[in-house]
């Protein structure tokens, strides 16, 4: 699966740095004002996940292993069941998970909503929800932002 970084052969990419660190270098060799950024990066942030964990929400071992990764207490045996400890009990940041998977560290996770929130405004890591709504992995992890 293609990665957002093919698009530009030009730019040396270390996939093992942190997804922003390599953005930002990228924006800045491309010359990207404000709003080219902020269009691209959200690009960036969606093809990137969806390189790391696909986007076919029908397999049972897919969503296990999206527990396992995010290092929920429990790894259910139904799609259903993952869903529900996925989007009740697990507040990790999107792009954050993208960066455990580049990096190999293990995923932020936050002791509840509000504090990913917080969080996510803080770091301005706000996934765009137009865009997670179209995938199932995506969507179960959503929570409201405003």
């Amino acid at each position: 699966m293609s990665t957002y970084w093919d698009a530009y052969p030009n730019f040396v990419h270390n996939a093992t740095a942190p997804l922003r660190q390599e953005f930002d270098l990228l924006a800045a060799q491309r010359g990207w004002g404000e709003q080219k950024y902020q269009k691209e990066w959200k690009r960036c942030g969606m093809e990137e996940f969806s390189h790391y964990f696909g986007r076919d929400d029908n397999r049972l071992a897919g969503w296990q292993a999206m527990c396992a990764f995010v290092r929920a207490n429990e790894v259910p045996d139904s799609i259903t069941k993952c869903k529900q400890v996925l989007g009740k009990t697990v507040w990790v940041n999107i792009f954050d998970l993208v960066d455990a998977k580049r990096t190999g560290k293990p995923v932020k996770k936050h002791p509840s909503a509000k504090a990913l929130r917080r969080y996510s405004r803080e770091e301005e890591k706000i996934f765009p929800l137009k865009k997670a709504k179209e995938n199932p992995f995506l969507n179960v992890l959503l929570i409201q932002m405003f």
